[in-house]
């Protein structure tokens, strides 16, 4: 299994749509940076046909130490979670589902 970095992003997207490296990359940044900006001020950030991702409180805990076997208390916490879509769903599962995903060839430059 590899794995899908920010730079591998930029460049598919700067070969579908004809930017360069660089500034597709500045675009990814910036999309990262208002995801990470709308999550930290409590919004559920909807990219259709994709998914959410929201905030999530989660509460203080007791648990044990598993070194010592001595209780501790787990402080309270904000964590991120992402519900897909259905058609991120299927796409994954090999059932269609998301359009534009083909990666085989580069599309024209929908931009005038």
């Amino acid at each position: 299994m590899t794995t899908l970095t920010k730079r591998k992003i930029a460049e598919a997207v700067s070969e579908r749509l004809g930017f360069s490296v660089r500034c597709s990359l500045k675009l990814v940044e910036a999309l990262c940076g208002e995801i990470k900006a709308a999550l930290r001020s409590e919004e559920k950030v909807k990219i259709v046909r994709f998914g959410t991702f929201s905030a999530k409180e989660k509460g203080a805990r007791r648990c044990i130490n598993p070194v010592t076997g001595e209780p501790i208390l787990i402080a309270p916490r904000r964590t991120v979670v992402f519900h897909p879509s259905r058609n991120l769903k299927a796409a994954v599962n090999g059932r269609g589902g998301l359009s534009g995903t083909d990666r085989s060839a580069p599309r024209e430059n929908p931009l005038p």
